[in-house]
């Protein structure tokens, strides 16, 4: 998940897919007191006994407005539970999951770690996280969750190893002052967005259609029009999407609309975005459309603060994501969230924080402020933020999920780890002419049949 120069730029600032950012070298942690409002919990064995103890968080996604309204929430918490201190650590951004890890291998010094669609599956193998099955079973709040986040809680061997703290989940950020220029109505599928690109793309004004992310996890934007162009009807499983339903392993690879998907990906590329956006990350694509180069941005919530402090209001709108000819609009459900390790010495304790800082007030104020998709159903009734205005577009496709479908990459498998650090060199010898499209296709098709023979079906 990303990122990133131009987080820093918004109110709660980081992101999930291919971060990149964080200047310190060294963690910080923040143990401070403080009072407020909480929802009260019931007693745990260690306010039974009068017993002191601390709860280590450890984050991963850090940045500092996060941290703080992290400290908010814990405080709330502090002022109902004397007898225990919560303790957040925040290693730089940069090596944060390193950081996790080492603990996680050490068995010391978490109680809960911030887990991630990217790590969920090390984590839980491996045995560091707890089942929290038990706990949410008599969680008061549980009734409120969304169907996003009971897909997320038991995502890993239908297992609760975590709860999400908020999803990230794509839109059609687009210049409507451009677009009202040249009389171009707003787009709603990946046609429409090509259409537009091109009748605005003029390099010679520096001012191109969309911004591409030809860099650091720019394969998944391939993904999502692949998924757009067939539909999530045809895969294997939602969270296995390379793979083919009822197919013995055979992958997506092998289909013509398939094909068909990666020619409009890189016309797309060719005709309507600037000529270096295939070296774009997170950072360069934002900054492309803030910044008044590109007409239109594929993007997670977080960019509304980005665009509501460098934009006026009249320059720009969020839509719902593109559609493809299958007449679904397909992209993954990005996700991060808590889990409680298995060698913690307090795990009553540490679960009663974790479902506090998960509840329904405490998930939406975290969630406004860190600008994700909340959990709780009830967000928008708590919150007029999350049914009025740019994130109001969230909400709308989440009363048409026949229409607006998840499917994410299959990160259970192993050989995924390599394929990272393989695939995006792949796509951006493809759209500078060194391999043909039925050569990337067949890479990606031996890869993960070859996946599937070595470790077998996993969904």
């Amino acid at each position: 998940m990303r990122k990133k120069q131009a987080a820093v730029m918004i109110l709660a600032a980081v992101m999930l897919a291919g971060c990149g950012g964080g200047t310190t070298e060294t963690a910080s942690t923040t143990t401070a007191g403080g009072s407020g409002e909480s929802a009260a919990a019931g007693e745990t064995q260690a306010e039974a006994t009068g017993e002191d103890i601390t709860i280590t968080l450890v984050e991963s996604l850090t940045s500092p407005e996060r941290t703080a309204v992290l400290r908010e929430i814990a405080d709330k918490y502090q002022a109902d539970h004397p007898n225990i201190t919560i303790e957040i650590v925040s290693p730089p951004l940069e090596n944060a999951d390193s950081k996790i890890t080492q603990m996680l291998m050490s068995g010391t010094g978490a109680d809960i770690v911030e887990v991630r669609d990217s790590t969920i599956t090390q984590y839980a193998t491996n045995g560091w996280i707890a089942d929290l099955g038990q706990y949410i079973d008599s969680w008061d709040e549980k009734d409120t969750l969304t169907e996003s986040a009971n897909e997320v809680i038991y995502y890993y061997q239908d297992t609760a190893y975590m709860i999400p703290y908020g999803f990230y989940q794509r839109g059609l950020y687009y210049r409507t002052d451009w677009f009202e220029e040249a009389g171009l109505d707003t787009p709603e599928t990946w046609q429409d967005i090509y259409d537009a690109g091109l009748a605005i793309t003029d390099p010679a004004n520096s001012r191109f259609g969309y911004s591409f992310r030809g860099g650091s996890s720019g394969y998944q934007y391939a993904d999502t029009i692949y998924w757009s162009w067939i539909g999530t009807d045809v895969v294997a499983d939602p969270n296995a999407a390379y793979f083919l339903k009822d197919g013995d392993g055979a992958t997506i690879f092998t289909l013509p609309e398939v094909k068909e998907a990666l020619n409009f990906y890189k016309d797309l590329y060719k005709n309507t975005c600037p000529t270096d956006s295939i070296a774009w990350g997170f950072s360069e694509m934002v900054q492309g459309f803030v910044g008044g180069t590109t007409a239109m941005l594929i993007q997670d919530p977080e960019v509304i603060a980005t665009c509501e402090a460098d934009m006026g209001d009249d320059q720009w709108a969020l839509v719902p994501f593109p559609k493809g000819p299958s007449g679904q609009a397909v992209f993954p459900n990005g996700f991060a969230g808590w889990g409680m390790t298995s060698f913690t010495e307090h795990p009553d304790e540490t679960a009663d924080f974790l479902l506090f800082l998960s509840n329904a007030e405490n998930n939406t104020y975290f969630a406004k402020n860190y600008s994700t998709i909340p959990i709780h159903s009830n967000a928008a009734e708590m919150d007029s933020y999350f049914s009025e205005g740019r994130f109001a577009i969230y909400m709308d496709m989440a009363e048409e999920p026949d229409v607006y479908r998840h499917a994410a990459y299959p990160q259970m498998y192993e050989a995924f780890a390599t394929y990272k650090t393989e695939v995006d060199t792949m796509y951006q010898k493809y759209l500078t002419d060194e391999i043909t499209d039925d050569e990337l296709l067949t890479w990606l098709d031996d890869f993960w049949t070859q996946a599937y023979a070595d470790e077998g079906q996993k969904w």
